[in-house]
């Protein structure tokens, strides 16, 4: 497979290479693609083998979970019957940005969600109209690139496209945290530190 390198910097050219990089998602293929904090590899959630093969090649446990990203913050509306209020303070204070949100949902299940602070990710998922799973673009166990430079020297050959934006803002993997009946847990620490998270809940409090 020949793996495409798409750079965004040419603005005459950014708009055809996200719906390209669109395209390539609605069509079951992997696609690298920058965002705020670390790269990500996206696939579209209803393709089965598109998932198998990003676990595959991130050479990744089953047990972890994929993050669906969303374009907007109404965009959760299609995904969660109920927000807590725990989880719309989180979100009044951390959405756009490094934090992924662990939703439990009505059937017992749940789901990760995150709404990211770049442009071009969320350029990308409006244009594809499909729900899209991500992880970080890295093998397992590695650290997450933060350039397309990374992020071809691991999946060269094994990715269809990279959207190359430069170097990410933050150079840091998101947080991630789980909403519990009486508070929360963080799954993964990342750029979010727990203490940030405390003062928003305990401010939040405060002002209501």
């Amino acid at each position: 497979m020949e793996t495409k390198v798409l750079n965004l910097k040419d603005q005459n050219l950014y708009s055809g290479r996200i719906a390209e990089a669109a395209y390539a998602l609605r069509d079951g293929e992997v696609v690298a693609f920058p965002t705020e904090t670390v790269y990500g590899l996206g696939v579209h959630r209803d393709y089965a083998k598109a998932i198998e093969r990003i676990y595959k090649i991130k050479k990744r446990g089953e047990e972890k979970r994929l993050t669906l990203m969303i374009a907007d913050a109404d965009d959760l509306k299609k995904y969660v019957g109920h927000v807590s209020r725990t989880a719309k303070k989180l979100m009044k204070f951390f959405w756009p940005g490094p934090l992924a949100i662990v939703f439990p949902l009505k059937d017992g299940t749940d789901i990760s969600i995150r709404f990211p602070d770049d442009m071009a990710a969320r350029d990308l998922i409006r244009a594809a109209q499909v729900p899209v799973f991500t992880t970080s673009a890295n093998i397992s166990g590695y650290p997450p690139s933060t350039d397309a430079q990374q992020v071809l020297m691991d999946f060269k050959g094994k990715i269809r496209i990279i959207l190359d934006g430069g170097s990410t803002r933050l150079r840091s993997p998101s947080t991630v945290l789980k909403l519990k009946d009486e508070g929360y847990e963080i799954i993964r620490p990342g750029i979010i530190s727990e203490g940030m998270i405390r003062s928003c809940l305990e401010s939040t409090l405060v002002k209501a």
